[in-house]
């Protein structure tokens, strides 16, 4: 059964890989339909393109960083699911020790600590060898594809002009016996930021790939496609579809209905039933009296799992819980612990501001809050709690899938569009450029004429 709640947390969560890969699927399928347009050969040679930078682009830092896992972190004895990030604040990591699900794990934990600046160098490691592996499958990729399609494109010419010889003489041996004349036609991802974020992890590696794609254009005709292609591609896969959402809850919350909650809290019906019967409040009002200090915070998460705002930040995976191995072949059994070792950012819970002051990110806790506040409002106005929730919730879904739906429709359509009448309104557009340059090769080689 299809969890709805699911479904739209994970589309509208900006860590998620899944809206990236949906996004980039549409722009992949809408660049290569067009190029088939224009072309065989040019559609055979972005089809590769798109379909092995696809496979490239989703699956190579994860498989490479699983790779780093199994040699380097194992080689050093050290545990690879811990999070680099956690030994930042020197007073939260004797709770993250304090705190730690197993014996076995705190013993992992105290090993890392008594060699921070190796495991540190290690982290750090796994970042810059993922990518740079990563980027470097795909500048074989492509040469790969050049060397292909030239071959393809350099054998399909040969037989085209061998074929047109062919019946240019069965043409003429006709003529001496019939007066038919023939008609021809012409042949046609601050380092750390970087590293522990799987959306920023992509962000380098499309960065690196539209500047390797620049660079090794074939042609003018090319370099202008990819110039279209890949800032529409940068522009709508990291900016855009945050920019909508964050537009439409900022109308949302004019509206009275903040939209700020994951999905899955929105829809689950314990945040309803804390609202109506107010035990809310006693949440709030604890989670408060702990945030004076980081560490405080760090501890009431853990030492409180009843606690309203905690359950919200789990559902969330703000919080994550630890999954006991269960076997080589068995999935690992998720248990009540928090798995101390994935880092906890408390900006979550607390919010965050930038240098200048200025609120660059709402918590948690003030996001719940404001919910609450905006729920006694409606039910003054005469809003029942079922009303409040159910428009609630039609508005999270709906920014979800707004902001989703305008940037498929951007790169899968208005993109591969604008790139087409683009090359019909330019001199080359009778021919791939590839082609026409290996044709002009043949005929000075005399291989065809």
């Amino acid at each position: 059964m299809v969890n709805v709640a699911k479904v739209f947390s994970t589309l509208g969560n900006p860590n998620s890989l899944i809206p990236l890969a949906i996004k980039d699927t549409a722009s992949s399928t809408g660049m290569t339909v067009g190029s088939f347009i224009t072309g065989k050969e040019e559609g055979h040679d972005r089809f590769i393109d798109e379909l092995g930078t696809e496979i490239i682009w989703l699956g190579g830092i994860p498989f490479f960083k699983w790779l780093y896992d199994k040699t380097a972190f194992k080689a050093f004895g050290f545990d690879s699911k811990f999070d680099a990030r956690n030994l930042k604040n020197k007073d939260i990591l004797q709770k993250i020790k304090e705190f730690a699900p197993t014996d076995k794990v705190k013993t992992e934990i105290e090993k890392i600590i008594n060699k921070e600046k190796s495991f540190k160098n290690l982290a750090t490691g796994k970042f810059l060898v993922a990518t740079g592996l990563t980027v470097a499958s795909y500048i074989g990729l492509t040469k790969y594809k050049q060397i292909y399609t030239d071959k393809k494109i350099r054998e399909n010419l040969i037989k085209e002009y061998q074929e047109k010889c062919n019946l240019e003489a069965k043409q003429e041996k006709s003529e001496k016996t019939s007066n038919t004349n023939p008609t021809f036609k012409g042949l046609g991802s601050a380092i750390e930021s970087l590293a522990f974020s799987p959306v920023k992890n992509m962000w380098v590696l499309d960065g690196c790939i539209t500047a390797e794609r620049l660079k090794d254009s074939r042609s003018k005709q090319e370099f202008i496609g990819y110039m279209i292609k890949e800032g529409s591609l940068l522009f709508f896969m990291y900016y855009a579809g945050d920019k909508i959402m964050e537009m439409f809850g900022d109308w949302a919350e004019k509206k009275g209905k903040s939209i700020s909650l994951d999905a899955r809290v929105l829809e689950d019906g314990f945040l309803k039933k804390a609202f109506e019967d107010g035990t809310i409040e006693q949440s709030l009002k604890e989670i408060n009296a702990a945030k004076e200090s980081k560490a405080g915070l760090y501890e009431f998460l853990h030492k409180n799992p009843d606690n309203l705002i905690v359950k919200a930040a789990k559902m969330s995976d703000i919080i994550q819980m630890y999954r006991e191995p269960q076997g080589l072949f068995k999935k690992a059994k998720e248990t009540q612990k928090i798995d101390t070792r994935k880092f906890i950012n408390l900006d979550d819970f607390l919010g965050a501001t930038n240098k200048k002051g200025k609120k660059i990110k709402t918590g948690i806790i003030e996001q719940i809050e404001t919910l609450y506040k905006q729920y006694q409002d409606a039910l003054i106005k005469g809003k029942t709690s079922d009303e409040f929730f159910k428009q609630v919730k039609k508005l999270k879904r709906n920014s979800i899938l707004i902001s989703i739906g305008s940037c498929i429709l951007a790169l899968g359509v208005f993109t591969p569009a604008i790139m087409l009448l683009n090359r019909m309104a330019s001199d080359d557009n009778q021919e791939f450029e590839t082609k026409k340059r290996i044709r002009e090769q043949l005929i000075k080689e005399g291989k065809i004429a």
